[in-house]
Order: C-alpha cells, then structure tokens, then sequence
C-alpha cells in the first residue's frame, strides 16, 4: 500500500498522460490524503473505487480544490475510465466514461458526473 498527499488535479494529471494509450489497465490499491481526508482508492474489475470516510468528508475534499475535483471525470472519462465515490457500502457517485448525467447535474456543467441522491441521502443520514 502507497501513501501520498495530493489533489485530485495531481490525479487529473496522471490520467490525462495515459489517456492517449491503448487498452489502459489500471489497477489501485492506495491510500491518498486530500486536505487532510484520508482516502482509499481500489479497483473492482474495470472501475476505480474511492472510499471516502462520510458524505461530510467528501463535501470538504471537493470545497478543497473545486476546479481539480470538476477536471477529474472529464479526464477519467478520456481515459475510458469509471470511478466510483462511496461512503460505506453507499455508491453516492460514479464519474467517467460509463455515465449518463441526470438533468440536474447536466444543468450544473460538472461533466460525466452521476450523482446517486438516494444513495446520498441514506450515507448523509447513516449513524455510527
């Protein structure tokens, strides 16, 4: 297992210079630290997973570094790549090249985002 510390702009970058090759495999099994969330990034067959901590979590990381969160499923979806965001065992949003955003999130320009709003709402709401 890896560590770093980063933004999703550093994970933009390293996909947007293997987009331009054939057949990309990826294969993940990290831990990254985003504004002081720790996040852990696998894969399950063909899409990247990303493990955030709580929906409150993931709201931080995306305040953290807007314009690099809204350039990484525009750049996954290049790469002929899925990400899916999860709290628990909630999917709350899947971005990349297997989505069709819904009305909302086309009316926002967030590119290939799906956003799971009960998913989300269940996640938000979920006690431990």
């Amino acid at each position: 297992m890896s560590v770093s510390t980063g933004t999703p702009a550093d994970l933009a970058a390293v996909v947007e210079r293997i987009r331009e090759r054939p057949a990309l495999d990826v294969e993940a099994n990290l831990s990254v630290t985003v504004d002081g969330v720790d996040l852990a990034v696998t894969t399950d067959g063909d899409r990247l997973r990303v493990q955030v901590p709580s929906v409150f979590a993931c709201v931080s990381v995306l305040s953290a570094t807007p314009e690099e969160g809204l350039a990484l499923p525009a750049a996954l979806s290049a790469a002929g790549l899925t990400a899916e965001v999860r709290v628990g065992e909630a999917v709350v949003a899947v971005a990349g090249a297997d989505v069709v955003p819904g009305r909302f999130v086309r009316l926002l320009s967030l590119g290939p985002v799906e956003v799971r709003a009960l998913s989300l709402l269940a996640a938000a709401v979920r006690l431990r």
